[in-house]
């Protein structure tokens, strides 16, 4: 088993933890999450398909199952992660994340945390070198911010971990990243646990805006890298840092580039043209990059949109350029 995997099956009691552990020995590579839903059986997506975990050995998920995994998420500590749960997540040692759905805990009109758990998803972290290929010598061609698109679920943030690695080891580019959940570096004691690049500032758990400030202020990036943009308060940091010559690599949720002009929180992105190349990623995994104002043209003229061309794309990915 992947190093980075073992701590997964400890989550779990038995028989489920010996299930868990069966499939990560057999098939780490292809586990994307594992999902669990009270009075239901738990099971595990691959490629954007679910299926069942284990044999009839596995009995159904209980409420007292999802109690029990999430205390052992958090240490036996849930009310040290109570801001975390607020927010519907736990992030776990190796960049997992740990989803939770249930009933809001609600005082003076604001949530406080999620109790009466109803269903977990766990998101396994995925280091995968190379990925962003397409992506990093589409940008030492065209070094502009760039956003990256695609569909829940696809592969957006190791594609962008991969990037600022590539970007910081292969081009000796300034990179800061802002890990805001702890996923995309998985830093313990100040070491990243995922390989992001030698020279790569990470800040974690830090809101994404407020990040970008301090790192404008405190660390001189050349870049800043984030992922899921979703907040008007991130878009206004961008822009800000963008005017003092800051570029940004970005992920964000859409399954065609025209999704963002239907968004008031990303128009203001295209409107002020904080990024220029756009790089969208395919259910199939494919990724198509261009540039942005040539994307925006061609939908001026009627030309069908990134999003719904043949795989191949409009520009077939570029030959990367030669390393600095």
């Amino acid at each position: 088993m992947d190093k980075r995997l073992e701590p997964v099956p400890d989550l779990f009691p038995d028989p489920m933890r010996a299930a868990v552990r069966s499939l990560l020995c057999e098939r780490g590579a292809q586990v994307e999450e594992l999902r669990l839903r009270a009075g239901c059986r738990a099971g595990w997506v691959s490629a954007g398909r679910e299926l069942a975990l284990g044999g009839q050995s596995v009995p159904p998920v209980t409420p007292e199952l999802l109690e029990e995994i999430v205390r052992r998420a958090s240490g036996y500590a849930v009310y040290a992660v109570q801001e975390q749960l607020r927010k519907g997540f736990l992030t776990l040692p190796g960049g997992h994340r740990l989803g939770v759905c249930g009933t809001a805990s609600v005082e003076n009109g604001a949530v406080k945390t999620i109790r009466s758990y109803q269903s977990l998803m766990m998101r396994i972290a995925s280091q995968r070198m190379g990925c962003a290929d397409p992506v990093a010598g589409f940008v030492r061609g065209n070094p502009d911010s760039t956003l990256i698109l695609g569909p829940p679920g696809v592969g957006k943030t190791t594609v962008l971990r991969d990037l600022v690695r590539q970007m910081s080891d292969r081009c000796g580019c300034r990179m800061a990243l802002v890990d805001e959940r702890g996923e995309l570096a998985a830093c313990r004691d100040g070491l990243p646990q995922l390989d992001v690049g030698k020279y790569t500032d990470v800040l974690t758990g830090f809101p994404k805006a407020d990040a970008i400030e301090l790192l404008v202020r405190t660390m001189a990036p050349g870049w800043i890298a984030l992922d899921e943009i979703t907040a008007s308060e991130d878009v206004t940091a961008m822009q800000r840092a963008s005017c003092c010559g800051v570029r940004f690599f970005a992920t964000a949720h859409a399954f065609r580039v025209s999704d963002l002009w239907d968004r008031p929180l990303y128009r203001g992105l295209l409107d002020t043209k904080v990024f220029q190349n756009v790089a969208l990623i395919r259910p199939d995994r494919s990724i198509v990059c261009e540039r942005m104002h040539d994307v925006l043209l061609q939908a001026d003229r009627g030309v069908p949109d990134l999003g719904r061309l043949p795989v191949g794309g409009l520009s077939c990915r570029p030959a990367p350029a030669p390393d600095p």
